[in-house]
């Protein structure tokens, strides 16, 4: 990947995601995080301390944007570590892969499979860690199943668009 196609892409989503989605809260129940698709698509040759600094830088942003000290950095950096164990679960023949993960180089049904998984992670850890308690625990699931199908929606969708740029 085109590593400043990749920053201009990171740049976009973290911008869209302050400055509009962030302000969108739909009863209370859905909060979109569409940043995470910027660790999603980091490409399958990067060492896993890189995905996981990464992770961690994009968490930092979006910490500070969102007055969340750590709550998005110990999210982004779960799913980064967990992104190349799922890619090594995932795709069958990891050494002719060049790139970032995307539906064309693994599939469909591979690409539907990781992405629920990151994002569940993803959405769980910052309702949890927001909550912080088990109080109102029907609102967190009901937050995170939310937020997480409408996230898992706005990724699929940007894949398609990057697809056919």
């Amino acid at each position: 990947m085109n590593w400043l196609r990749y920053i201009g892409i990171l740049a976009l989503l973290l911008f869209l995601q302050v400055l509009l989605l962030d302000n969108l809260h739909w009863l209370g129940l859905v909060h979109p995080f569409v940043y995470i698709w910027a660790i999603i698509m980091l490409p399958i040759d990067l060492p896993r301390w890189a995905q996981m600094l990464i992770g961690a830088a994009i968490g930092v942003v979006m910490d500070i944007s969102t007055h969340a000290p750590g709550i998005h950095m110990a999210a982004c950096v779960m799913i980064a570590y967990l992104r190349p164990l799922l890619v090594a679960h995932y795709v069958q023949d990891i050494e002719r892969m060049k790139g970032g993960i995307t539906i064309q180089t693994i599939g469909m049904g591979n690409y539907l499979r990781m992405l629920t998984v990151l994002v569940l992670v993803h959405h769980t850890m910052v309702f949890l860690l927001e909550a912080f308690t088990f109080r109102h625990f029907g609102i967190t699931l009901l937050q995170i199943i939310f937020s997480g199908l409408f996230s898992f929606a706005l990724v699929l969708m940007f894949e398609y668009v990057r697809k056919n740029t």
